[in-house]
């Protein structure tokens, strides 16, 4: 009778160490452009209708600028529309967008990178050891790095080997 209540105890623990494991990912999308801003359409939409899977709102990084007198974030998180690049298209109301990246990123446990090449270094720089421990990085940026004495690399082991991040 104790084997058996020791072996449903650690059953209990196991269980409850993989609820941990599979709980409800925090995704955030680093860039807002066209690209950036269409990848974000889809993965709210699926944040949103799966939500054992992922946390119902997703973090956006927006460059703020001005467009038309309003603050750009604020035209998306009031509008749900991003009328610079992607005029004409409803974004989620689960999506929010976010002017600081480390504000963005906070707590996420998943980073799309959907910026152009040029300015990676840069976003990755402001986010180095501030971002949760187990986080990991999906790059859709199109193109490569070209390196100084030639050759290229690829823009998902550039975000890896800056950040630390699978």
């Amino acid at each position: 009778m104790i084997l058996r209540s020791f072996h449903s105890i650690k059953h209990l623990a196991n269980i409850s160490s993989l609820s941990i494991q599979m709980s409800a990912k925090k995704v955030c999308i680093v860039g807002s452009g066209n690209w950036g801003s269409a990848i974000a359409k889809l993965v709210g939409f699926n944040a949103e209708r799966l939500p054992e899977k992922f946390q119902r709102d997703v973090n956006m990084w927006v460059f703020e600028e001005e467009v038309n007198g309003r603050k750009l974030t604020d035209i998306i998180n009031t509008d749900h529309e991003n009328v610079k690049y992607l005029p004409g298209k409803t974004l989620p109301k689960n999506l929010i967008a976010i002017p600081d990246i480390t504000d963005a990123a906070a707590e996420a446990d998943i980073l799309i990178f959907v910026l152009p090449h040029q300015f990676i270094k840069r976003a990755c720089a402001r986010l180095v050891g501030k971002l949760k421990p187990g986080a990991v990085g999906l790059s859709l940026v199109k193109g490569f790095a070209i390196l100084p004495g030639g050759g290229i690399k690829l823009i998902s082991d550039l975000i890896s080997e800056e950040m630390g991040i699978p």
